[in-house]
């Protein structure tokens, strides 16, 4: 039997309590012996009666749960959105570059969601490299704001760095991709392999 742990510990402590006035009131056992006994029954209890997992805790996939697969969407959909706000305010020439990084990030958030395998290949650059790279870009789209004259060479070579990531979020989402086509490449001959044997 399985019970979430808050009525778990209640009906264990209630029935402890339950034992302890018994055996205290009812046949004038000493308090410490009849306190022991009841400490005894509650942990007992907690041993026959399980925990059941909450929804967070059970897994979807090999070492992926459902909290980190609604967390990891959740990070997705802010750098996305916070990517799209900074390519509306970066100078002409970066727009549409930071507008495909959102739309990318975007495209690996619909492919965890819909495979939480693909997690596992993600799961580094959406927890650490995904909000720095956000951060940078809305740095460079800060300072090409406030930038000047002399400072145009270097905030053109800040930029072309910047554009650098582009080509690595669009090989991240192509590697969800891939990894549902080759899925998709071993149902389908072992379908084509049964049908053939029928």
């Amino acid at each position: 039997m399985t019970l979430p742990d808050g009525p778990r510990q209640l009906i264990a402590s209630a029935l402890a309590a339950a034992v302890f006035l018994g055996l205290f009131i009812g046949t004038s056992l000493v308090w410490w012996l009849a306190l022991t006994l009841a400490v005894v029954t509650y942990f007992a209890l907690l041993l026959v009666v399980r925990r059941r997992r909450p929804a967070e805790e059970i897994m979807v996939s090999d070492l992926v749960s459902a909290a980190d697969i609604r967390n990891a969407a959740r990070d997705l959909q802010g750098a996305a959105d916070r990517l799209r706000a900074a390519s509306g305010a970066a100078p002409a020439t970066d727009k549409s570059d930071l507008e495909a990084m959102a739309g990318h990030v975007l495209s690996i958030r619909a492919q965890i969601t819909a495979d939480p395998k693909d997690f596992r290949r993600t799961r580094r650059f959406v927890g650490f490299y995904l909000p720095r790279i956000v951060e940078t870009v809305e740095g460079y789209v800060d300072l090409a704001r406030h930038a000047h004259g002399a400072d145009s060479a270097r905030l053109a070579e800040i930029g072309g760095r910047i554009k650098g990531f582009l080509p690595v979020i669009e090989k991240i989402d192509r590697a969800c991709l891939e990894n549902d086509f080759a899925a998709l490449e071993v149902e389908v001959d072992v379908l084509g392999m049964q049908l053939d044997r029928g």
